[in-house]
């Protein structure tokens, strides 16, 4: 007899493929980061091939050799800080601080898992620690989840929704009672068995993780803090993700992802949905559970079901919220060669700022220097005499004589008040007798 490394059912060796499942045999793991299919953990439960992988946790079917039954094992595997190379079963660890935090994170994991074993209305049955990490086995719940019944189109009713929040709401009580925060509360999650009854499984065990790693997130069920590094979860969290859950059973939508209303929330009150015959303080209890920030949250699990009785329930606005942003921490986080090339970058800068304010110190007391000397002795050639343009408006008498040569030798020149000499001196011949040829006609009989 063979074991289906998927569904971890037997089935006899001359079929080629699983009649349960219809998976073909294999010895073979999906990847080098996982557990080798039949490797035994804790010499008890055989493992499988892996049905689900997220950044912290890889989770394995199983079979429990002592209890005969199948079973969950989800494996603490960070992706950021866990090492392991071709399915060896021992896990190694990054160096550094990574080191620290991986077993920082493991160690949470741990006690939250041993305090959840076989308490009420969990999946957790089990917890151990076995190469270099921690397992949690989780018993595999028959019946049907909220997403089967949202998804197949039944009928929901504000009374059968009610139901089922107001009974969520005490089974998660005892577990925030442990000071632990489920942190994957989906309609995947909650599971309504064969007997009625309702069970939380799939924790995500991200109370302290989330402080020191980033945690995986559900696209319209996580708080906004959820998305954070550092971020503190508390009650308030999981009771954003118990909104969320209510508000899909009575509207039929997932909510807007937290990530978009913190920047811009367009959420629809549920009571503006269509189809919603809430009473309008339901529909108020459950908008404070789904404020964005957690101080404006409704805090707990007896708050939210107390606003949920309460006929008078307000709503609480929020009408002042801007996202916070994120603050770098280059120096604390960066890498070696990336400050070393910002600290180059400024060095140079500096010393060619250094250089130019010399350089142009050098240039202005060039010229100063050559300002100075000019100033103390002219080296400009003297005007030569006679060509002043003061020199046109000298008189005749102001001129400079001209020789009998150069008279001789062409025409005598003119001042430029020749023009205005008078017709007298202009028209007498040499004896000083007038000109007949100047003055005629009728002035001349005159």
């Amino acid at each position: 007899m063979l074991r289906c490394m998927r569904c971890m059912r037997e089935f006899d060796e001359v079929y080629d493929a699983c009649p349960h499942c219809g998976a073909k045999y294999t010895d073979k793991a999906s990847s080098g980061r996982h557990l080798m299919p039949s490797s035994v953990l804790n010499e008890r439960y055989t493992v499988g091939l892996n049905l689900d992988i997220n950044s912290i946790f890889v989770t394995y079917i199983a079979y429990d050799n002592k209890e005969n039954k199948r079973v969950l094992i989800d494996e603490y595997l960070p992706n950021n800080l866990a090492i392991r190379y071709n399915s060896e079963a021992e896990v190694g660890t990054r160096s550094g601080d990574a080191q620290q935090t991986y077993y920082a994170g493991r160690e949470a994991f741990a006690d939250e898992c041993r305090d959840l074993i076989n308490t009420e209305s969990t999946d957790i049955i089990d917890g151990f620690e076995e190469n270099n990490t921690f397992y949690a086995v989780r018993r595999i719940v028959s019946g049907t989840s909220l997403a089967e019944i949202i998804d197949d189109d039944y009928e929901i009713t504000n009374e059968y929704a009610r139901h089922v929040i107001i009974t969520l709401l005490r089974a998660l009580e005892p577990v925030h009672e442990l000071g632990i925060v489920h942190g994957n509360l989906t309609p995947d999650t909650i599971i309504i068995d064969k007997n009625g009854s309702l069970v939380i499984t799939d924790f995500g065990f991200v109370g302290y993780m989330a402080r020191v790693m980033p945690v995986y997130t559900n696209e319209g069920y996580s708080p906004i803090e959820q998305y954070k590094t550092g971020a503190r979860l508390t009650a308030a969290s999981d009771v954003y993700s118990v909104a969320a859950i209510y508000y899909e059973l009575i509207t039929g939508e997932i909510p807007v992802s937290a990530s978009q209303r913190a920047v811009q929330d367009t959420l629809i009150p549920i009571s503006e949905a269509e189809g919603v015959t809430l009473r309008q303080s339901t529909c108020n209890a459950i908008m404070n559970a789904l404020n964005i920030k957690a101080e404006n949250r409704t805090k707990t699990l007896r708050e939210f079901y107390a606003e949920l009785k309460n006929k008078d329930t307000k709503r609480r606005w929020e009408r002042h919220y801007f996202p916070e942003k994120s603050k770098p921490d280059f120096y604390r986080h960066g890498k070696f060669w990336a400050k070393a090339l910002v600290w180059a970058i400024v060095i140079v800068t500096v010393i060619c700022a250094l250089l130019l304010a010399f350089e142009l110190s050098s240039i202005r007391k060039e010229i100063a220097d050559k300002k100075l000397k000019e100033s103390e002795v002219s080296t400009e050639a003297p005007p030569e005499a006679g060509k002043s343009i003061l020199d046109i408006f000298r008189s005749d008498e102001e001129s400079e004589p001209v020789s009998e040569d150069e008279k001789d030798g062409g025409k005598e020149k003119k001042s430029i008040f020749d023009i205005f000499r008078s017709n007298k001196e202009d028209s007498e011949d040499e004896d000083g007798s007038p000109d007949d040829s100047v003055v005629s006609g009728s002035a001349a009989e005159y």
